[in-house]
């Protein structure tokens, strides 16, 4: 019997280690005709360690630089860096969805969110459901929130950040002070009230800590999909975070419910929010709880980002800072600004302005991350016959560089090419591809897109106006981590007042 029972066991373990090493195989296969680097299309093992080292985008660069506009990174994975193929994809009535890569961004396992809707007609529902609170329908008040959170920033800068002979260098860490104005605005956006970090300026509750800290696991969750399964398991769950735990993740949830909770026993007071109008949805309560968090989560580090990399980029070249402040001081003479804080529709007639954000956003987009989509149907792309059920990602950091639409000094940040370019065919197909940093004229359009601009335009134009900006150690500006979402730290800039 117990000679039985062993031949029995190795069968089972032979049986299933062939299974395995035939899946792989017939994984290999299917896909071999795709250059990529060595390894990548045996496992995962390869696109897990550079997504670990935190310099995702980087390396789906350079595979992208080596082996051509379509290369394969992981067993089913491909990435594309041609502009037109991913429009293409990216387009409402392509076919393609988003792939189960996205589920690593549930922060309710069993329940999709805006973000990680993987069926067309789920993301269509819930799209529709939430975008009068983005696109303030019904809310005359959005503009006036942001500018309160403007003055914040600006009276916070004043009082403990300028620096002077007499007060010496007062470096201020972009990393987090850019933080707190995005968790500050799109909280009050979101809630009326805000969160008030500008008002402590502290993360107090470690909550945006424990935010950043989660960026890694979410994404590596995406890679191993099994794992977010397991996740529903009781046992799992036990060990997740709780609304109204001390602190952390638990201590933001619980923040959450509670004011959600809130409004739906007082429906009646119809705030002129966000969350009133996700509320007044066909969205059901739980749905509305995961809608907040993703409001929070994807709303504020994106926007921060963007300014601390603009900010960046204008203070390491001198001639764009001087044409910035040149066109502000220009605007501020001809008496047609709003004050204290500018207007949007005013901010939107400045050109170099606007060109300096597209610029920012371009050298370094918000999300770079893999952004899988998968498709039911075989496909042919960048000339390559490729099999139905194939994850396509993006790599975003060549599409924003490609010479061959933004020129020979792609790689530099420069925003007079937006308003020196003079073909309006060469402008336009630079928009449309500028605009895949918010997915825009795509399915997967950013729904905070226009919120992001708001904030950057009055922002800037408020900072540049005041004040002049160097980083404090030009020789090492800042550290990052980039797990498709950047993860800045010691980003310290030393801020002097403007002489005029």
């Amino acid at each position: 019997m117990v000679i039985f029972n062993s031949l029995v066991l190795t069968g089972v373990l032979v049986s299933s280690v062939l299974y395995i090493f035939a899946s792989r195989i017939k994984t290999y296969l299917r896909l071999r005709h795709i250059p990529g680097p060595a390894g990548a299309a045996l496992s995962r093992s390869w696109i897990f360690r550079k997504t670990m080292a935190g310099r995702i985008p980087n390396a789906l660069a350079e595979v992208a630089g080596e082996y051509g506009p379509l290369a394969r990174v992981g067993p089913n994975w491909l990435i594309c860096s041609d502009t037109k193929e991913i429009r293409r994809m990216w387009s409402v009535h392509s076919g393609w969805h988003r792939d189960v890569w996205y589920n690593g961004f549930r922060f309710d396992p069993a329940n999709d969110n805006i973000l990680t809707a993987n069926e067309n007609k789920v993301h269509h529902r819930i799209r529709s459901n939430v975008l009068p609170g983005y696109n303030a329908k019904g809310i005359t008040t959005q503009e006036g929130v942001i500018d309160t959170q403007v003055g914040k920033l600006l009276g916070l800068i004043e009082k403990k950040y300028v620096s002077s002979k007499e007060a010496g260098i007062r470096p201020m860490d972009m990393a987090r002070k850019f933080l707190y104005f995005t968790q500050d605005t799109t909280s009050a956006l979101g809630f009326t009230t805000p969160f008030g970090y500008l008002d402590v300026d502290e993360d107090f509750n470690n909550t945006i800590s424990t935010l950043e800290g989660m960026l890694p696991t979410v994404t590596t969750l995406g890679l191993f999909p099994v794992i977010i399964s397991l996740m529903n398991n009781p046992l799992v769950k036990s060990l997740l975070p709780k609304p109204h735990d001390n602190n952390g993740m638990g201590k933001l949830l619980g923040l959450i419910k509670d004011r959600v909770d809130a409004r739906y026993e007082n429906k009646a007071k119809g705030e002129e929010d966000i969350l009133q109008r996700f509320v007044e949805s066909n969205l059901s309560r739980q749905e509305v709880e995961a809608e907040v968090l993703i409001m929070l989560f994807g709303g504020t580090d994106t926007t921060a980002t963007a300014l601390r990399m603009t900010v960046f980029y204008l203070s390491t070249t001198p001639a764009a800072h001087r044409a910035l402040q040149a066109e502000i001081d220009n605007a501020i003479r001809s008496g047609k600004v709003t004050r204290p804080v500018i207007a949007d529709a005013e901010a939107l007639e400045l050109g170099y302005l606007n060109a300096v954000i597209k610029e920012g956003l371009r050298m370094w987009p918000p999300i770079s991350g893999l952004q899988l989509k998968c498709s039911d149907k075989d496909d042919v792309i960048c000339g390559y016959q490729v099999p139905a059920g194939t994850a396509v990602g993006v790599s975003e950091f060549t599409v924003m560089r490609d010479k061959s639409v933004f020129g020979e000094d792609a790689d530099r940040f420069n925003p007079s090419r937006w308003v020196e370019e003079r073909d309006p065919k060469r402008l336009k197909e630079m928009e449309l591809t500028q605009g895949l940093v918010f997915a825009s004229g795509t399915r997967w359009e950013c729904l905070g897109k226009k919120l992001a601009y708001t904030e950057l335009r009055k922002v800037l134009f408020e900072l540049f106006l005041r004040y002049d900006f160097a980083m404090t150690d030009p020789a090492k500006p800042f550290e990052y981590w980039n797990y498709g979402a950047t993860l800045h730290e010691h980003m310290n800039v030393t801020i002097t007042r403007r002489e005029a």
